[in-house]
């Protein structure tokens, strides 16, 4: 991208805001972020919002899975149900969280489109075994070779499946987001 994702704006917040945001409106309890590259600059822009922060401080020298095991470690024995989303994908709704939560699943994803998007579900008791994977391809790798088949819900939220990984990623992200915005029109 050239630019820090998570502090880059998408309307009036920050895309790391957003998330944080989006998870609370859902009824999210605990929101837990690891950090790695500019970590004080991010904590201290999310200060106050109450999220516990973990620090990956090899994340030079590590892939994603290695901070997915990060959080995943901390709160395997907090909580029943963890939803992990990477902070660039911002635009997910909260009906699609409370969707996810409420299927009853223990491994789920969203489906746009016939795409698999995040948040991503993980039950408890799936931890370890995520936690012991190999981690080849990743999380989707782990979640591949997991005992419990991942259930995908199907839901009609593009913000699911829209991340920045380039500028033009993000350049379609802001459209995204303007094109779901609501702007009263008045004639006289």
């Amino acid at each position: 991208m050239g630019e820090f994702k998570p502090m880059l704006s998408i309307g009036s917040i920050s895309v790391a805001q957003r998330v944080v945001a989006t998870l609370s409106q859902a009824g999210v309890s605990k929101i837990v972020m690891v950090t790695g590259y500019n970590a004080t600059m991010l904590e201290r822009h999310l200060a106050g919002n109450g999220i516990i922060f973990l620090r990956n401080e090899d994340y030079e020298t590590t892939q994603m899975f290695d901070s997915v095991k990060i959080g995943l470690r901390y709160l395997h024995d907090k909580c029943d149900k963890i939803l992990f989303t990477p902070v660039d994908v911002p635009l997910f709704t909260a009906k699609t969280v409370k969707a996810i939560l409420d299927s009853g699943a223990e491994l789920a994803c969203p489906m746009c489109e016939g795409k698999q998007g995040h948040p991503i579900l993980i039950g408890r008791h799936l931890i370890p075994e995520i936690l012991a994977d190999c981690g080849e391809q990743g999380l989707k790798g782990a979640m591949d070779r997991c005992s419990v088949p991942l259930k995908r819900i199907d839901v009609a939220d593009f913000g699911t499946i829209h991340d920045a990984d380039t500028p033009e990623d993000f350049s379609q992200l802001l459209d995204y987001h303007n094109s779901q915005l609501v702007r009263p029109v008045v004639s006289v």
